[in-house]
């Protein structure tokens, strides 16, 4: 039987309450990305491949995402300018990672 040592276990302590203060953080505040809405609300569709790594997007613009389950759509109006899109996805509708970069409006006031 492995025993180990003191600082084996100190080391393993401190990663098992990193974990859980990363667990119980609170969650991002999607307001500096963007909205969910109702799909029915957008003006623009982007069907998503397993090969899609990213997307572009126009500030204000609001976009369905079709990915391998159900849509979904955001409206991009938040401050920041690049974040996956994952955030914004339902359970099951994107199979892996994929990023949004969001085009300052016409008058770059945001």
């Amino acid at each position: 039987m492995q025993t180990f040592s003191l600082s084996h276990r100190v080391m393993a302590a401190s990663f098992l309450a990193a974990a859980s203060m990363a667990a119980n953080a609170a969650p991002l505040n999607n307001s500096l990305l963007g909205a969910a809405v109702p799909v029915s609300q957008a003006t623009r569709s982007i069907s998503l491949a397993p090969t899609t790594d990213y997307v572009n997007v126009q500030y204000g613009e609001v976009v369905r995402f079709d990915g391998a389950g159900e849509p979904f759509a955001v409206k991009f109006d938040g401050v920041r300018d690049t974040f996956s899109l994952n955030t914004f996805s339902p359970v099951g509708a994107l199979d892996h990672v994929v990023r949004v970069y969001v085009e300052p409006d016409a008058d770059n006031s945001h």
